[in-house]
């Protein structure tokens, strides 16, 4: 099995205790010791060692770069595909012949066997070792790369990478009540503020320091940043400093709070920029003209069709399993527990008016992709490699959703190539929205449109209109389908229809005939049921 590390991504600007390192990179903790020993560089000398982020990646870039030339002392294993010094207890050495040696060991982290062609002077390094029972690391040449650093700085050998590691580990275990992306957006900014400061210790901050940095900003406009940008810098650092203002040791540094304050002017908000989002009509000719030639073609059809037919935000529909789809209800169940949700919402979404182009693409792959073996505890989207092997035994472990909205991503780059713009996943919750102002009539339908999107942003919804159970909503989404309400725009055209202000031929005539035989049809329905 291949130990590659080079697809393993520590959290940015995050800290790591040697068990977050195992669990990271999937190793024990006999192999963590091994990467100390071999250059691995902890933030400082205490215990528990205590690793940050840009130096569990600068220590891997160094090992996949000796692949090809491999420093003294260092062997190639084939099957971590990394550059490993062996215990001596394994080394031996042979002469297969003259003047040619040949080193073989075992790997120190997973056991395979080494081989390497030893030139005259490693060769003489190597039986030294042997003989003075000198452990191979005395020989291991230095390997000259920058370490892990803050910014600009850069620390002396014998210096910590970081004063502030473990103060930032002990904090991330207060922020864990925040989602992931929060966190890292305040460590981001926490950073940047050690970097200001030149990496200096948190516990010797000044007043004037924070002072300083907030003069910078003001004086530079936030050095290249926007001002949205450095409101939020500024807040996340207001709430570190006030947190570590608490905490024993750092009650001196309770005034830093406010000393992160910015003036009124830089509170004031730009102007929004309009959001770039389809129609429904283009939407579903988008839908139409995606290539379903391949696995993964197909795939990014149904992940934009779904967008557009439950409103799931990207990092919740690359989450959802197939046991969360109810198609004959028509439902899907927006799992806060198990899916990457905003806030850890649950509820239940009902499938939106005039969107069966995409109700039909995604009972299609679903139909597929069970067809291909997957069962309900399976993500409903998952990697192609994955889907291909779903078939395998019956005791199979179940199919993991995939890390990233990479996939949602490109389904809708795909889906945007012959519109007007390229479009984001998240425009699929404008549309809906849009089309839910054109649809809904009474202050109860709003309410049911805005349940359905788990939008939290229609506050003036929740606030002018009552309570509403999950029955009446789906009581409200059940008219839906039987009335067929019609946009302002369907009114407007049959209006004109009526009042004979449409010439014949055109296509507003033959829409707005279209439309009104529609709804004498559905009254002609409704009479002979009753």
């Amino acid at each position: 099995m291949s130990r590659s590390y080079t697809k393993v991504r520590p959290k940015a600007h995050h800290v790591y205790l040697v068990e977050g390192v195992m669990e990271l990179f999937a190793v024990s903790r006999n192999t963590v010791s091994n990467w100390v020993r071999q250059g691995l560089r902890p933030s400082d000398s205490a215990q528990p060692y205590v690793f940050r982020d840009a130096e569990l990646i600068r220590f891997h870039k160094v090992r996949q770069a000796m692949r090809t030339g491999l420093a003294r002392g260092f062997f190639h294993c084939m099957r971590c595909k990394e550059a490993v010094v062996p215990q001596l207890s394994e080394l031996a050495i042979a002469e297969e012949k003259p003047k040619v040696f040949r080193a073989r060991a075992r790997c120190p982290d997973c056991g395979a066997a080494l081989s390497k062609l030893l030139g005259e002077t490693e060769c003489t390094m190597f039986r030294t070792c042997l003989a003075t029972n000198t452990s191979l690391d005395s020989i291991v040449e230095e390997i000259v790369v920058d370490p892990a650093c803050i910014g600009k700085y850069r620390p002396d050998p014998d210096e910590e990478i970081s004063r502030n590691d473990r103060l930032l580990l002990q904090w991330l275990g207060h922020a864990g009540r925040y989602d992931p992306k929060t966190v890292t957006a305040h460590l981001a900014s926490i950073r940047a503020f050690e970097a200001f400061v030149e990496g200096k210790s948190f516990a010797t901050l000044t007043v004037q320091d924070a002072e300083n940095w907030r003069s910078t900003m003001i004086a530079t406009e936030g050095g290249g940043l926007s001002r949205g940008t450095l409101r939020h810098r500024a807040s996340h650092l207001r709430l570190f400093f006030g947190w570590l203002g608490k905490q024993t040791g750092y009650r001196n540094l309770a005034a830093l709070e406010a000393c992160f304050d910015l003036p009124r002017r830089f509170q004031a908000k730009a102007i929004p920029q309009p959001r770039a989002w389809p129609e429904m009509d283009e939407a579903v000719a988008m839908l139409k003209a995606m290539p379903a030639d391949t696995l993964i073609d197909q795939r990014a059809r149904a992940i934009f069709a779904f967008a557009f037919l439950t409103g799931f935000r990207a990092d919740a529909l690359i989450t959802v399993r197939l046991r969360h789809i109810d198609l004959k209800g028509r439902k899907a169940i927006h799992d806060g527990k198990e899916m990457r949700t905003k806030n850890g919402k649950s509820f239940v979404v009902h499938w939106f008016p005039r969107t069966e182009a995409f109700a039909t693409v995604v009972e299609d792959w679903v139909a597929q992709v069970t067809n291909m073996g997957l069962r309900p505890n399976d993500a409903l989207f998952p990697e192609i490699r994955m889907l291909q092997q779903a078939a395998a035994p019956e005791r199979r472990q179940a199919i993991e959703p995939m890390q990233s909205i990479s996939a949602v991503t490109d389904a809708f780059r795909l889906a945007s190539r012959g519109a007007t713009q390229d479009y984001s996943p998240h425009s699929a919750r404008h549309t809906l929205a849009h089309l839910g102002d054109q649809l809904c009539r009474t202050g109860e339908q709003r309410k049911a449109w805005s349940l359905n999107l788990g939008h939290s942003s229609e506050a003036i919804t929740w606030a002018h209109y009552g309570k509403i159970s999950d029955t009446r909503r789906d009581e409200v989404f059940e008219a839906f389908d039987e009335e067929a309400p019609a946009t302002s725009t369907e009114a407007e055209l049959m209006l004109a229809y009526h009042e004979h202000r449409l010439t014949r031929g055109t296509i507003e005539f033959d829409l707005a005939e279209e439309l009104v035989e529609r709804r004498k049809a559905e009254r002609r329905n409704k009479r002979a049921a009753r």
